[in-house]
């Protein structure tokens, strides 16, 4: 255990080129809280325990490209035309026991029964679904202030590793989890108490509560549909299936359209050619931006991306390696040539493919990106690369680039253009409680980027 804990140690410190913009951006130092990982580990240490100890040494990454994976996933990692499946040490054989990990690495998520929905805003954490227990009501909107006496932040700063979908504040400068009571088993926290509004309320993790309002029904699904006669949007849910998006560009596309949004709030990735697939059946003149990628310096990736990407220039740095391209995407001959205004819309959750679109809107004059700052280091990067653990064979991921076109302006290519924030409680309880956020009425009437899209 000892030897894989240092192998994962030595891995990161050996690929992952974001580790000092980590640094830089949440002060986690991540050799010492390995030090502190290593002493968890005693001769009675599970391989249960172990699995979460190598899910917390990638946790605090903060990386959704750096995990534990179940079999579907590196399937994807070990296929013949993946041009990074030699640099790592994963076979076909590692599927066997890629699922059992996966497994062991979430069985805390599947532990946690209880059913209350928690949002983060600025700091504090609400409550949003109202709820009864033993007569108490917990009302949607009621701030969420302390669990066990200890102050909500201060918990999650604690406990920061172990918490399931952690993500970064960049404006308070905290980690947060909206999903904070899945960490809670690995905590031996069977009971807790939280501080809700001025009441205190115990609860148990694996016992759901009575819920008095459900969440309404959303149409979060790809869509494209016209807002007014002038607006397009286009709903983004994941990159993928390019042909749909372009099937129904042409299908729904009116020259009375004078602007265009693409809405990659709450998209995790997928194909980056979809994205560049639609833009060029859209635009009207080239599309310029810079591909500018780093990475620490490895002949055997270098060779293995450039022969994927001849075009890619390398400049070497020391230690560091930095691939670069001027990028022009050209119309394409059956483009709708939109000479108009493109709005990309972003949150907190857009990560991977989503945000490699958010990097070109960063850069682009003609590209408006609006919405929220992400909670990962994002951008346009190269994909990840799988490993195996020497002696207990699990399986995980490890990102290895990072954006650089953001410059010193944005170097975590976190940034929007125009931030339009979700900063009050009751219509965020409204919209999740009452409304469908992607239907034609809300996001016509009460979305705020998209009110801000309409007086721009």
């Amino acid at each position: 255990m000892q030897e894989d804990l240092l192998f994962l140690q030595n891995h990161i410190n050996q690929y992952f080129s974001p580790l000092p913009l980590l640094k830089q951006r949440t002060g986690i130092n991540v050799d010492g809280e390995y030090a502190k990982l290593k002493k968890e580990i005693t001769p009675t240490t599970s391989i249960e325990a172990f699995t979460q100890i190598i899910r917390q040494g990638l946790n605090m990454l903060n990386d959704g490209h750096s995990q534990i994976i179940p079999k579907f996933s590196l399937k994807n990692y070990i296929a013949p035309d993946y041009y990074l499946a030699s640099i790592g040490n994963v076979s076909l054989a590692d599927t066997i026991n890629a699922d059992y990990y996966y497994q062991l690495a979430t069985s805390s998520q599947t532990k946690a029964k209880i059913n209350i929905m928690v949002k983060y805003i600025n700091g504090v954490y609400y409550n949003i679904r109202p709820f009864e227990v033993d007569g108490m009501i917990f009302n949607a909107g009621e701030r969420i202030s302390a669990i066990n006496g200890v102050p909500m932040n201060q918990f999650i700063k604690d406990n920061f590793s172990k918490m399931y979908y952690l993500m970064w504040d960049p404006m308070s400068h905290t980690y947060y989890s909206r999903l904070f009571t899945a960490a809670l088993p690995l905590l031996g926290m069977d009971k807790f108490t939280l501080t809700i509004g001025n009441k205190d309320v115990t609860l148990e993790v694996g016992k759901e509560v009575k819920m008095l309002q459900q969440r309404h029904m959303q149409s979060n699904y790809r869509k494209m549909m016209l807002i007014g006669n002038d607006i397009l949007y286009i709903r983004m849910p994941e990159m993928s299936d390019a042909n749909w998006y372009i099937n129904e560009l042409f299908h729904t596309y009116t020259s009375n359209v004078k602007k265009i949004v693409i809405d990659v709030r709450s998209n995790a990735g997928g194909n980056d050619g979809v994205w560049i697939d639609l833009l060029r059946k859209i635009i009207d003149k080239p599309l310029k931006y810079t591909y500018h990628v780093g990475m620490n310096h490895n002949e055997a990736i270098e060779k293995a991306v450039t022969s994927s990407f001849p075009k890619l220039r390398i400049i070497r740095k020391g230690a560091k390696t930095e691939l670069y391209r001027k990028t022009v995407e050209q119309p394409d001959s059956n483009s709708i040539h939109f000479k108009g205004k493109i709005y990309v819309l972003q949150d907190e959750y857009s990560y991977s493919a989503a945000t490699a679109l958010s990097s070109v809107a960063w850069q682009n004059k003609n590209i408006e990106l609006i919405g929220a700052p992400t909670a990962c280091i994002a951008g346009y990067t190269l994909p990840a690369i799988a490993f195996k653990l020497p002696n207990s064979g699990i399986v995980f991921t490890l990102a290895f680039s990072a954006d650089l076109a953001g410059g010193k302006a944005n170097p975590y290519m976190d940034k929007v253009k125009v931030p339009v924030l979700e900063n009050d409680i009751v219509p965020y309880s409204d919209k999740v409680l009452n409304q469908d956020c992607y239907s034609l009425e809300y996001l016509a009437n009460k979305d705020k980027l998209i009110e801000y899209v309409k007086q721009h």
